[in-house]
């Protein structure tokens, strides 16, 4: 007898619905965001489609221009159907700075980002003599709740050329704190927008709520500052100013502009202005005010200066404008945050007498709390930049300058010359950048003694441009010091270091001949984090105090034994980088050793020492480091060949397998047709489209770790190519044949006698299945949203975009989750129509099961043996590897569970897996209806 309908289904139908549309509600928004990641054209494409849906449209007739903007702008009337998507110093698409905002844009986000965007869609001229009629829409990115929606008006107004003023009205939309749909209503009036920009041009304004005070829609007055990009006229002739720029032709020979990697002047400066370490003179570390030219941040000296573009940048004049920002923290976001309080602006170009770019810097004025009154002045400060030709133990950066001020001791705003350096070497591949040994008397006496002068015969070692002479490491001391660092290689010879990665594509010979001889001189940079416990409670450490240690040092290795010994120099001081004038210990001896290589191993250990040859007496006598157990990466093109067979053999094999398991699940159908209409069609259209989803993006985007493809394929023959195409037709198979037993089962369902009872049974099923797989996503969902949140992703150290690939990720296992699931929408058909078919055949399930449990074996099989080296990377926690791990195990044993309800439901029935009292409930039922 079939179970009729209860009113339970209707009750699922209605969760499942509202859950849907909540959830599409929030996906929609979503989506906004994360399509703004991929690139600037599409970006805005999608966000003026996305604004029409989230923007009321009719937000032009809800507030009166002329009640708000009148005496700003007077109304007018256009006069022509031509219109454009610029206007004065405007670009279609300009962004901005803001503070204020309380009720809908979070106050605290401003220590992350206070951004936003200005974009026109519609420019025309009106009768009125330079005034045009603006629309466009603002955008504020780091609103209360980002992921669903940023705070968004849609905006009209009019604008004068003459006056430079403009005042817009309208409506958005935007999510209060507590997580409410708002839809605030305000008029935005920007100053000094005008046909034309210099330095001193700096555009203000307020975003102002039209709603009261007491209101749900109100917001704070927003302040903001604009930086126009179009028709920017650079104001200082800097031959005007050459002599004070005298006193940096300090001799030291410098990189000239056609010696550096891009001959793009433009291109090169944005590519190397990015983010420098502070050095200041032993003077501020008693307190004095004179470091800096303002106030400290919070009471601290900033370590780092960092380095913006704002305008177009002059690639005839080798001019650039450009902000200059001081700050504590080494990372700068995709929506990076501005503070004019210590922020400067400048403008510079490039001597090529003295190959430096010389910058003339001003400040911001009359800052408080709001930036009504802000503008540009005081321009006495001197910035210069140079890109050194030569580079030692005692100077690494590759990028390097001074800022100071042209003010005396005794004038007001007076600081102290301070000097900044690049905090990596990003000049690789640089003809005219050499490396300069200077340690050869103390690398002859410490090193070349241990040297071994025999062979090691049948054991090879990495060469002097491998990959694998980078490593990470972990440490520890006699002092119950523990830690973890990385070695990174600077040059090998007098040549910066360039690994096979940069010389592949090269003929044989030429390959050969760029392989060094067995003893090589090689530079390195250490970096090294000490922990040293504290406060222990019964036995056990519950904090510890931090020390960085950085040691650049220079020495021999020998490629036929493995052995790396260097002399090395360490800053002495407050976190070792900042004070310019710091003591610089150079009695350090560093030994290394690597491990053998072996065919098809991911990696080797790495043992050493760090240790101090001063007396024991000495107060800079440090206790020796022991370096241990670190894991380095085999060479890049073998490790690129190893993981891509290793992951092509994978798909390869389950692929196979699903066509084995098919194919016997077909020929057990054709043998038992009546089986056919008790096989779940929901299981089945998840496994036809799981399958058919990679054919359809690509098997391109199946595998993740395809480091350097092209360059490595073109040294294999054509063989991974080759391979993709057998792995692609047997993935077609697969698919085909999933999609015969879907047909055949469709067609069995529609001529058998009981399909009611089993439509009514397949209803059911998909109902559970879709809300529990809404369910999912949209836990999902909140899980990612709750990582994007400012204060969780700071905790995390990580980039506030990087976020946006973690969300995708998230999705796409779960997606993975569905597909392993797959046994789950057979089980309930059971339940529902009480089968006891035998409708999979053993090889069936329990092979297909196997098929799905393969990644999982595979990925945890690499979690353990990798474990121990992903506790060497800084960004990487143990407690993530174990989750990882444990996820692996947990589906595991959810596969084999949901394998082993199948067997027992077709020994015995569907409902044999329910209690016993639900059971008897069933047939209590089935004989009152009877």
């Amino acid at each position: 007898m079939s179970m009729k309908p209860s009113i339970m289904i209707q009750i699922c139908k209605l969760t499942v619905f509202f859950l849907f549309i909540s959830f599409s509600a929030k996906s929609v928004s979503f989506a906004e965001i994360v399509f703004e990641e991929s690139n600037d054209d599409e970006s805005k494409a999608f966000q003026s489609a996305m604004t029409e849906v989230n923007v009321y449209s009719e937000s032009k007739s809800e507030v009166a221009y002329s009640d708000y903007c009148s005496s700003v702008v007077p109304e007018s009337v256009t006069n022509s159907k031509a219109y454009t998507e610029s206007f004065g110093a405007f670009d279609g698409y300009e962004t901005g700075y803001y503070i204020g905002g309380n009720g809908i844009l979070n106050p605290k986000i401003n220590t992350i980002s206070n951004s936003f965007s200005f974009e026109t869609r519609y420019v025309s001229k009106t009768v009125a003599d330079g005034v045009s009629k603006i629309e466009g829409s603002l955008m504020f990115y780091e609103s209360y709740d980002p992921i669903p929606s940023p705070f968004h008006l849609k905006l009209h107004g009019f604008w004068s050329e003459f006056s430079g003023n403009l005042c817009m009205v309208g409506t958005g939309s935007a999510y209060s704190k507590q997580g409410n749909l708002l839809t605030p209503a305000a008029v935005f009036r920007l100053r000094n927008l005008r046909n034309s920009s210099n330095i001193t041009t700096l555009i203000t304004g307020t975003l102002e709520s039209l709603s009261s005070s007491d209101g749900v829609n109100y917001f704070e007055p927003i302040s903001v500052v604009m930086f126009p990009l179009l028709k920017y006229e650079y104001t200082f002739d800097f031959r005007e100013f050459t002599h004070q720029f005298s006193g940096e032709r300090d001799g030291l020979k410098n990189l000239a502009f056609n010696e550096l990697p891009s001959r793009r002047f433009c291109s090169m400066i944005m590519g190397h202005l990015n983010e420098f370490k502070l050095q200041y003179t032993r003077d501020c570390s008693s307190g004095k005010q004179t470091c800096l030219p303002f106030v400290r941040l919070n009471g601290y000296l900033p370590h780092f200066l960092s380095f913006s573009s704002i305008s177009r940048c002059s690639e005839v004049e080798r001019r650039i404008r450009v902000l200059i920002e001081f700050r504590n923290t080494s990372h700068v976001g995709k929506y990076p945050s501005f503070n004019p309080s210590t922020t400067l602006i400048g403008e510079g170009t490039w001597d090529d007498r003295e190959n430096q770019l010389f910058v003339l810097v001003c400040r911001f004025l009359d800052i408080g709390e709001s930036w009504s009154n802000a503008h540009v002045g005081d321009c006495t400060t001197r910035l210069s930049f140079r890109f050194p030709a030569i580079l030692s133990i005692k100077e690494t950066s590759s990028a390097m300058g001074q800022i100071w001020t042209t003010k005396t001791a005794n004038d007001s705003g007076y600081f102290d010359r301070t000097i900044f350096r690049s905090t990596g070497n990003h000049m690789v591949g640089v003809p005219g950048l050499k490396y300069e040994y200077t340690e050869f008397n103390r690398v002859k006496n410490l090193c070349l003694r241990k040297v071994q002068l025999l062979r090691n015969k049948g054991q090879s070692y990495p060469s002097g441009h491998s990959t694998d002479l980078k490593f990470d490491m972990l440490v520890k001391s006699s002092e119950n010091k523990h830690g973890w660092g990385s070695a990174d290689p600077l040059a090998i010879g007098d040549q910066l270091y360039k690994p096979y990665l940069f010389l592949m594509d090269l003929p044989g010979t030429m390959l050969e001949r760029a392989v060094p001889a067995r003893l090589m001189n090689v530079s390195y940079e250490v970096s090294i984090t000490l922990q040293t416990p504290i406060d222990a409670a019964n036995g056990v450490y519950v904090s510890y105090i931090e020390e960085k240690v950085e040691i650049t040092a220079e020495g021999i290795y020998d490629s036929e034994t493995g052995k790396l010994c260097m002399v090395g120099c360490r800053k002495l001081g407050s976190d070792n980088q900042v004070f310019e004038n710091a003591s610089v210990d150079c009695e350090i001896l560093l030994n290394f050793e690597f491990s053998p290589l072996k065919p098809n191993q991911i990696g080797g250990y790495i043992t050493g020492s760090i240790e101090s040859t001063r007396t024991s007496s000495d107060l800079l006598k440090f206790d020796r480091l022991e370096v241990y157990s670190a894991i380095y990466k085999i060479d890049q093109q073998k490790s690129s060949i190893w993981t891509m067979d290793h992951e092509t053999t994978k798909v390869l094999l389950s692929n196979t397998l699903m066509c084995i398991f098919v194919g016997l699940q077909l020929y057990y159908v054709q043998n038992n047709p009546n089986v056919l209409p008790s096989i779940s069609l929901v299981m089945l259209v998840i496994l036809t489209l799981g399958h058919m989803a990679p054919l359809a993006l690509d098997y391109e985007t199946l595998r993740s770790n395809k480091p350097h493809w092209n360059m490595v394929s073109l040294h294999n023959g054509g063989l991974i190519e080759l391979n993709e195409v057998i792995v692609t037709v047997v993935m077609v198979v697969a698919f085909l044949l999933l999609l015969r037993l879907l047909q055949l089962t469709a067609s069995a369902r529609s001529c058998d006698s009981n399909r009611k009872s089993l439509l009514f049974a397949e209803e059911m099923t998909l109902i559970v299945i879709a809300f529990l797989y809404a369910a999912g996503a949209k836990f999902t969902l909140l899980v990612a949203t709750e990582k994007r949140r400012p204060d969780v992703a700071l905790l995390y150290s990580s980039s506030v975009e990087s976020w946006y690939h973690s969300i995708y990720n998230d999705f796409k296992s779960y997606a993975g989750l569905i597909l392993d699931g797959f046994l789950l929408p057979q089980i309930l058909l059971n339940m529902f129509s009480k089968s006891k078919q035998k409708a999979l055949s053993c090889s069936f399930y329990i092979g297909t099961t196997f098929v799905r449990l393969l990644p999982h074996a595979y990925e945890l099989y690499c979690n353990l043996n990798s474990v121990y080296y992903s506790m060497l990377q800084v960004s990487v926690s143990p407690d993530r590897c174990f989750v990882s791990a444990a996820w692996d195990v947990t589906i595991f044993w959810g596969l084999l569970l949901l394998a082993a309800i199948i067997y027992l439901q077709q020994k015995f029935d569907g409902h044999c897996i329910l209690p016993s009292r639900l059971r008897q409930l069933e047939s209590y039922s089935e004989e009152f209806h009877s």
